[in-house]
């Protein structure tokens, strides 16, 4: 029974042994036999593997920033520190890379599954041919858990009705416990464990995801460790921080902003980080600051505000900005310390491999030139103007708002180099400081590494410290071999200055595009700007871009472009990129986004034009729920109110920072309450109500339509409501919600979780059931208004 056995793992899971006892007639004459348990090889390690979300390259102290991230220096100072890793410059493409060891476009995340399209590179599937470091690390005997943010289960996937095979619990992790889409609030996450919603934050007003997720690791681990001491740990740590929302708790805001970081602003900020950068050994002492974006040829006419050139108000609110963002890099750098310090107090930190990746991107933009108290007006396209951004103002950073911050705090955060987020064709939008410690496995402790590495060399990395191979097979599906290379060999000091095991990384992004090549890195000039969110149309993909070219051995920022002096040299590093791009599923090239995230894919809803539900349903995303945007559409409640009347949410979708419900109302002191109220929250900017009487006892037909003016995107029309075929409330709305609805919030029956979708007026507390009962309620929707051109 004690006994154990490693295997070969070329096939996984492996075949089941032969039976090794006797069997006679008797069992007195018989031999029992256990097929002997697996487990690692000897020696293999814990693995923690920590990513944070948004972090420029300049963002923590470790590597020159102003924010204090003394986790990440402690991983730093008790391994190595690495200056030239590189992400894929967007969230789930870097993901999927990182848990697969295969490029972005192989492992089906060429973009953000929300703007997946139908093609290989691009279809947000990761193939059972691209099992992952969970998958692999399982079969071979490790514990494997998985918190925080989930960006790779397909959106239209994520209902409770599956399949389950591209959540966590599918792709080899036996513990989830997170959110799944891109951003979700730390107040009122979309919470998941394993595959089930949970709301631990209800009646909780100090409850936090960030802490609450370290909470739970720390438990899984020393569970872990106590039932089977031996059983080696594989924890995929990846908190919310510092992906929009930024929500740090109070004691963290006031505790940065006391420290007056940013209060000389972004220009002056990037001057003191890339002092630091050279003082630390991040940066060469030859390396040159790159220019600030003032509509210079080189960035495509890019031009960012410089500090001097603000008011007062915008000073003031700018500031208020960064300091809740610092806030939230404390706070999640100080939990991050917590699970590394249980670490150490469950006696492993000597025997855990432990990689510390800041940020899966470079800093974001998508706040937009002044920032947001909604990341969702972004998404949507609708600009804030700094006089309203006070409203908010008081309570930045709360669950009272959804903040981000304005689009040149990015450019600063990335620190020396140039762009932001979701910009592959250069290093300010794939750059991310990395330190990786193991003791007595480094012998540079404290050393700084050069190497050009990617996000995909991570998982052979762990393979190699675990003494695990790449399996032929898993679940009789032949496997593609892992892109990425080991980066051990850089962990002796003999190899400190040794040249890289990568010699060549192609990276694209919404046709932003780049060839890294032994030293020399060719990219594409962006046409378009984060921070507009492509509202000028794109150039042809192929033919309107110009291109660049860097020798980063000598340059490391990318300051000094050498195109029209080497064009030789240029086409030969084109040449290589369309190339790699063949051989990766590039093809074909797509610089839309808007279109793409509009574009419809597979769902439980496509194709559907009438939902019926009744009594209570909760949790559902947006893709597996009726769509209301950009069309008609009728929604019909026949509902049973009791005796002494009835309150309490009918349907609803979205919640505080936008989305719609139909209630029946709360009412205040005795009074108002059971009246019949359509809500619509257009992006927490406006809301617009239809009011209807109180409601008797006795079954009653509510219905709420919706005409809209004419086809297009976000158009106003005209709301009716009538109970029992009367005409109860008639309003016009000047515009509705063109794009989305928020990402973490969900469709509901019968009750609200999470936030509500009203603030003074009719406010309510989630879960807000409703009770009476609903018979029947059914949605009709009207053809898409949005046509292609309007797109």
């Amino acid at each position: 029974p004690e006994a154990t056995t490693t295997i070969d793992g070329k096939q996984l899971p492996p075949p089941n042994p032969p039976f090794g006892g006797v069997i006679k007639e008797r069992a007195s004459q018989s031999t029992p036999w256990w097929a002997p348990r697996i487990v690692p090889p000897k020696g293999a390690p814990n693995v923690l593997l920590i990513m944070t979300d948004d972090d420029g390259f300049g963002v923590p102290s470790t590597f020159g920033g102003v924010i204090p991230s003394p986790s990440l220096d402690r991983i730093a100072k008790a391994g190595l520190r690495y200056t030239n890793f590189h992400s894929t410059s967007l969230c789930s493409p870097t993901r999927a890379a990182l848990i697969t060891g295969r490029n972005h476009h192989v492992a089906g995340f060429g973009v953000v599954d929300e703007i997946g399209t139908g093609f290989p590179g691009y279809d947000s599937i990761i193939l059972k041919a691209n099992g992952t470091i969970g998958t692999i690390l399982k079969e071979n005997g490790y514990g494997t858990a998985w918190f925080g943010k989930d960006h790779n289960t397909p959106s239209y996937q994520a209902t409770q009705a599956g399949p389950f095979d591209q959540w966590p619990v599918g792709m080899g992790f036996e513990y989830f416990y997170g959110f799944v889409g891109g951003d979700a609030s730390q107040w009122q996450p979309n919470l998941y464990r394993n595959t089930t919603a949970i709301f631990p934050f209800l009646g909780d007003p100090g409850w936090n995801l960030t802490t609450a997720m370290a909470d739970e690791a720390i438990h899984y681990m020393k569970q872990l460790k106590e039932i089977a001491p031996d059983k080696p740990f594989f924890v995929y740590y990846v908190p919310g921080g510092t992906h929009a929302p930024h929500h740090p708790t109070p004691e963290w805001v006031k505790k940065i902003t006391d420290m007056h970081l940013f209060d000389d602003g972004w220009n002056k900020l990037r001057e003191t980080i890339f002092a630091n950068q050279k003082r630390l050994g991040i940066m060469p002492q030859n390396a040159k600051l790159t220019a600030w974006p003032d509509g210079q040829a080189e960035y495509g006419g890019a031009k960012l505000p410089k500090w001097d050139s603000l008011s007062w108000d915008e000073k003031k609110l700018f500031i208020k900005q960064a300091d809740v963002y610092g806030a939230y890099e404390a706070y999640t750098d100080h939990e991050i310390g917590r699970v590394i310090q249980a670490v150490e107090e469950l006696g492993q930190l000597d025997n855990t491999l432990i990689i510390y990746i800041s940020g899966d991107n470079g800093a974001s933009a998508e706040g937009m030139l002044n920032g947001t108290p909604n990341e969702f007006t972004t998404f949507n396209g609708v600009e804030v103007p700094v006089k309203d951004q006070f409203l908010w103002y008081p309570f930045w950073g709360s669950e009272r708002t959804y903040p981000h911050f304005a689009a040149p705090w990015a450019w600063a955060f990335d620190t020396p180099f140039k762009w932001v987020k979701q910009v592959a064709s250069h290093f300010g939008g794939t750059a991310q400081g990395m330190a990786i410690s193991w003791p007595g496995h480094i012998n540079d402790v404290g050393g700084v590494r050069r190497q050009f590495h990617h996000i995909i060399d991570i998982a052979p990395t762990i393979l190699e410290a675990a003494g695990i191979p790449q399996p032929d097979t898993v679940d009789g599906i032949k496997q593609s071999p892992m892109d990425g290379v080991s980066m051990a060999y850089t962990w002796d000091k003999a190899n400190a200055n040794a040249p890289s095991h990568r010699t060549t990384q192609y990276f694209e992004m919404l046709g932003n595009r780049a060839i890294y090549h032994e030293g020399w890195v060719a990219t594409t000039t962006p046409a378009t700007l984060p921070w507009e969110l492509s509202t000028k149309p794109a150039p042809d993909v192929i033919t309107g871009y110009k291109w660049e070219l860097y020798n980063v051995k000598d340059d490391p920022t990318e300051s000094k472009d050498l195109a029209k002096a080497m064009p030789d040299k240029l086409r030969e590093m084109q040449d290589l990129f369309y190339s790699e791009a063949k051989k990766n599923n590039v093809f074909p090239l797509d610089n839309s986004s808007l279109t793409r995230w509009n574009a419809p894919r597979p769902s439980l809803t496509a194709g559907r034009k009438t939902f019926t539900y009744s009594g209570e349903l909760s949790g559902v995303p947006a893709s597996g729920a009726p769509s209301i945007l950009n069309r008609a559409y009728t929604i019909t409640a026949e509902v049973q109110i009791p005796e002494g009347g009835a309150e309490g949410m009918i349907v609803t979708h979205g919640g505080r920072f936008g989305g719609y419900g139909l209630f029946l109302s709360k009412g205040e002191f005795g009074f108002d309450r059971g009246r019949v109220v359509f809500l619509y929250n257009l992006l927490d900017l406006k809301r617009t109500m239809w009011e209807g009487p109180e409601i008797e006892p006795g079954r009653h037909t509510i219905v709420f339509q919706w005409t809209p003016e004419g086809p297009g995107l976000g158009k106003g029309g005209t709301g009716v409501l009538t109970v029992d075929g009367k005409e109860v409330a008639r309003n016009t709305m000047e515009h509705s919600t063109p794009i989305t609805f928020p990402e973490d919030e969900t469709f509901d029956v019968g009750l609200d979780t999470r936030t509500g979708v009203a603030l003074l007026e009719y406010r309510y507390d989630p879960p807000f059931k409703f009770t009476g009962k609903i018979d029947r309620l059914t949605f009709e929707l009207g053809p898409d208004q949005a046509s292609e051109a309007k797109k």
